[in-house]
């Protein structure tokens, strides 16, 4: 007030009229308390804020044009309130490409020709590999083997079966033969087999169950040629140890099969 009224006095002695600096200086004073009172209320009463979040589609700058429109609206039901729309980013090259290998894979047209074999030149595994539709034998309970693996599969459960045994046993059902082991691996298959492979040596014998059945029981055939190889099921790595057990333990190969080995780590 100080302020205003050494400026309304040196004004006038500049020869302005005092009337019209007296209409001045009450709009002045109207003008600032009208500023000073939406500040107090603005300060009492702060806009409360409401967020949708959204996923990034198309039409939303429309949405976040109308919510513009009905602004007041809502503030009428709901007092001082902002409304905010916090969309999600969209979605990236790698989410819109389809990445379930089991849905890529091209239909096939006649399962009953297919071989679990990748058919690469310098593979060893394929030899060993079965057809869709063969049928393991363990312990008086059948498994088909599915198509659509190859020996290039990774995370999954796979059978082995002894040959030899196996031609045993379809002459004599009476006998109980242990031939046949459940594995995992997250490796693609045949660097699996390749694993077992390694094995098959006098001073390596007991590190896998395999090797193990091969040199007690055909000594004289110690090959991992005797075996034939079947990838049953795809799954994720953490599910890889849930789904072993759960074939072991259905076809008992914990007990009458080639799972009970104890191999050397």
């Amino acid at each position: 007030q100080s302020d205003l009224q050494q400026l309304k006095s040196d004004l006038h002695r500049s020869g302005h009229d005092m009337a019209k600096l007296d209409n001045l200086e009450v709009k002045v004073r109207e003008q600032s308390w009208s500023s000073s009172a939406t500040t107090v209320e603005e300060t009492a009463h702060p806009k409360t804020n409401i967020v949708f979040p959204v996923q990034y589609f198309f039409e939303l700058p429309q949405l976040k044009a109308v919510l513009r429109d009905i602004e007041s609206d809502i503030e009428v039901l709901l007092g001082p309130t902002k409304i905010v729309t916090a969309s999600k980013k969209g979605r990236s090259i790698g989410n819109k490409i389809l990445r379930n290998s089991s849905i890529c894979r091209a239909p096939i047209e006649d399962s009953s020709n297919w071989v679990q074999s990748c058919n690469a030149p310098r593979c060893l595994t394929c030899k060993h590999m079965c057809k869709a539709g063969d049928v393991f034998v363990v312990n008086d309970q059948t498994l088909k083997v599915p198509a659509k693996f190859n020996c290039k599969t990774r995370n999954c459960i796979y059978i082995a079966q002894c040959k030899l045994c196996s031609q045993i046993r379809e002459g004599d059902y009476q006998v109980v033969y242990e031939d046949t082991y459940f594995g995992q691996t997250m490796q693609k298959f045949n660097q699996r087999v390749n694993g077992h492979r390694s094995c098959f040596k006098f001073e390596d014998r007991n590190k896998s169950a395999l090797s193990i059945h091969a040199f007690e029981h055909h000594g004289c055939n110690f090959s991992i040629e005797n075996y034939k190889f079947a990838i049953l099921k795809e799954c994720n790595p953490r599910a890889l140890n849930r789904e072993e057990f759960r074939y072991i333990e259905r076809y008992r190969t914990n007990c009458l099969g080639l799972n009970r080995c104890k191999v050397e780590r």
